[in-house]
């Protein structure tokens, strides 16, 4: 289960990596920069699908796993070189895991004390109307981040010691400023036009790291919103160890991002955008002096949608 946690938060941080770009496109002049300003406001519905389906010992393990993120991105302002910065709220966190016949489910919209029967989903609970303030230039770079430190101390200041552990290691400024990287396209200079293309080449680093390549393809623009298709190939660094929970481990990991996009043309965010990945590979590791070699592969399907 906490093997299985650490690999879903990473498929969760690649889903948000793609799943919100930020553009502006005249149907004139379509050249591609963020094009919000003090004053906006946008909310947002983040949900993923996901299946992990996995061997261990000879027996096949198959987890579903279902998370809502709801989250409101507001300008606060622009500086004298057109970056903008913007305060990310998280207003919502629900999830559901089925595994080996149990069930498992939290929602920070529920009233009750239902969600917090489980402690790991207190990390969850302490997750919403937590914020972190973004630096981002017209061209979707993350230039910095803030706030991370205080996030991080109330998620694991509701948690027992073993969580507030996983969340000390696994929340850092330079894990959440990737996330918030990928959020942001790297936009090219050049102008584009129907069918162009371009792609962005990029590394995350978590418990191990995944280089990837995103082709970006405009379908079509219009005056109201450009549509775009991404196509995406992802693979761990070969042979490259990290450590989980105090062992060591090996990922080997490869597949594929495919989707669509609709960005609104006047104000550059998405409407909605539709992504369906594909992982497989395994993990490796000596755990109290059994080695163990997991085949596994992951589908999940996110959907991103700017809601009222």
């Amino acid at each position: 289960m906490k093997m299985k946690t650490k690999l879903t938060k990473q498929v969760f941080t690649l889903f948000m990596a793609l799943s919100l770009p930020f553009v502006a496109l005249s149907a004139s002049n379509p050249s591609l920069r963020l094009n919000l300003t003090k004053g906006d406001q946008v909310k947002f519905s983040s949900a993923s699908e996901q299946v992990i389906t996995q061997t261990i010992n000879g027996m096949e393990q198959v987890i579903n796993q279902n998370q809502i993120y709801e989250y409101t991105i507001a300008v606060t302002e622009n500086d004298a070189n057109g970056n903008m910065v913007a305060t990310v709220t998280f207003n919502r966190v629900a999830t559901e895991i089925k595994m080996q016949g149990m069930e498992m489910k939290f929602d920070s919209n529920d009233e009750s004390d239902a969600p917090l029967a489980n402690p790991q989903f207190q990390i969850f609970n302490a997750m919403v109307n937590q914020s972190v303030t973004t630096l981002i230039s017209p061209l979707g770079k993350v230039l910095e981040v803030n706030g991370v430190d205080k996030m991080r101390d109330k998620m694991a200041g509701e948690s027992n010691p073993q969580l507030a552990q996983m969340v000390n290691s696994a929340i850092t400024d330079a894990s959440v400023k990737q996330i918030f990287e990928g959020v942001f396209i790297a936009f090219p200079a050049k102008k584009l036009k129907a069918n162009d293309s371009w792609s962005e080449n990029k590394s995350i680093e978590n418990q191990f790291t995944l280089n990837t390549m995103c082709t970006y393809t405009v379908k079509a623009i219009t005056n109201d919103e450009v549509n775009l298709s991404l196509s995406s190939t992802l693979a761990t660094v070969p042979g490259n160890k990290s450590t989980v929970q105090g062992m060591e481990v090996t990922y080997n990991l490869f597949g594929t991002i495919n989707g669509t996009v609709t960005v609104d043309g006047a104000k550059g965010f998405v409407t909605e955008s539709v992504l369906e990945q594909n992982i497989n590979g395994s993990f490796s590791g000596d755990m109290m002096g059994q080695k163990l070699d997991v085949p596994m592969t992951i589908h999940s399907k996110a959907t991103t949608k700017k809601i009222k």
